[in-house]
Formats: C-alpha cells, structure tokens, sequence
C-alpha cells in the first residue's frame, strides 16, 4: 500500500484471517485424522491410509505466510502420524500440488495465468487427473508412508 508520500506501508494480516486459514487448512485435517484414527484403531480396522491436501505454497508464498504455515504444518503432521500410526497399520501421505486447471485458473484473465505460469518449468498447469494419480499412488503403495509428493511441475526444484 502507497502512502501519500508514496512510501509504502505494509498492510497487516488481521488476527481473524490469519486464525480463519489455520482453523480450515491445518487443525481440520487434525481434528478429521484423530478422529478416523481412532475409529480404526477401535474397531481393529488394519490397514488404513490417511492422505492430506497440502500445496507448493508450503515452501513460502508471498503474502500467505497463513496459508503457506498451515500447509507447511500438515507436511510436518504427516510425517509424524506416519510414525504414531504405523503400529496401527495406519499409512499417511500428502500431495502438494502447484497450479491446477480448475475453474479459478480458468476464470483468470489469459495474460495473468500465462505470466502465473512463467515459474512453472512444465509452462502449465496440472490437471486433475495427475493430481488424482498422486492421490491413488498413496493409496496403493502398501510401502508408502509419511512423505509428501509435489505435484507441481518443477516449480520447487
């Protein structure tokens, strides 16, 4: 934000946006994995898999430092219930996808997405089938656990 001066003045990140993303893209993948862990441990389930959401934006986002620490955080989580749950037969692993061809990136002006695109080495976006096939690789590798997979063509290499 410029000042009149034209100085700049760094705008802040409210208490209520900041607690707003943690609340859906961090503790409510908590509060869902404790609560399906401990109904497959009850119930004497056996094998199970957790897989969790998380996004290139983990490595640092310029004005999400928000969303970048929730996302950051369930990278973190996954390792460590890959550890506690292993004992319960419980795998856990995320997918970290960079831009996907979804409606928002489809309802963005051309110039803007093929400049957003710049920084992708693939040049484009991820469909989501590529994301589902990273999903279903999780799901069906019984060796899997703990790790994140970056679906983001090249972008953090």
């Amino acid at each position: 934000k410029k000042n009149e001066d034209g100085t700049r003045t760094l705008k802040k990140m409210s208490m209520k946006n900041w607690q707003l993303v943690i609340d859906v893209d961090l503790t409510g993948p908590f509060l869902c994995t404790r609560e399906f862990a401990a109904h497959c441990i009850e119930n004497n389930v056996g094998s199970a898999v957790v897989v969790n959401i998380s996004s290139v934006a983990r490595h640092g986002n310029r004005g999400q430092s928000n969303y970048s620490a929730a996302k950051a955080g369930l990278v973190a989580d996954t390792k460590l219930w890959a550890v506690e749950l292993a004992r319960y037969g419980i795998r856990t692993g995320a997918v970290a996808p960079g831009f996907v061809d979804t409606p928002i990136l489809q309802g963005m002006r051309p110039e803007v997405l093929q400049n957003m695109l710049k920084a992708v080495p693939l040049r484009r976006a991820a469909s989501t089938d590529e994301i589902y096939r990273a999903v279903q690789f999780i799901i069906e590798c019984d060796y899997f656990t703990g790790r994140c997979i970056d679906v983001d063509g090249g972008m953090v290499v």
